[in-house]
């Protein structure tokens, strides 16, 4: 069965290369994909429970309402608790690793990452979920 994936990031141009990057991995049937634009209204969404993923992809500068915060709401929210939350981010520094760690994201990927990364990743990850059960 394919997995859910969200990628949140407020570039538009970032959200389709990232579309285009696993387009394969869609039409194999391994992962389906929504993206949002806007962190405040996918914080929202989560809080109303009217999301659901098994991993998600998530920048952390943005404006309005930053990964970290989307994070913790997730969180917070016994639904969302256990799920894969991944940085997807220019950010390099051991500062904003720690940071992202104590919100609760679960892994950290560069921007500037090749399309293999994301895909390994990707792929690595639903190793994962898949041998939790």
């Amino acid at each position: 069965m394919a997995k859910k994936v969200i990628f949140l990031d407020d570039s538009k141009s970032i959200l389709k290369t990232i579309t285009y990057t696993v387009s394969d991995l869609v039409s194999d049937g391994v992962i389906t994909i929504e993206t949002y634009d806007n962190s405040e209204l996918f914080a929202q969404h989560l809080r109303e429970g009217v999301v659901e993923f098994d991993i998600l992809f998530s920048d952390i500068n943005m404006p309005g309402m930053s990964g970290y915060d989307v994070v913790k709401t997730a969180r917070s929210l016994a639904q969302y608790n256990k799920k894969m939350i991944i940085a997807l981010t220019t950010e390099i520094s051991e500062e904003s690793k720690k940071m992202g760690k104590e919100a609760g994201f679960n892994g950290w990927i560069t921007k500037i990452s090749s399309p293999e990364v994301m895909k390994s990743t990707i792929a690595n990850t639903i190793r994962a979920i898949n041998a939790k059960g």
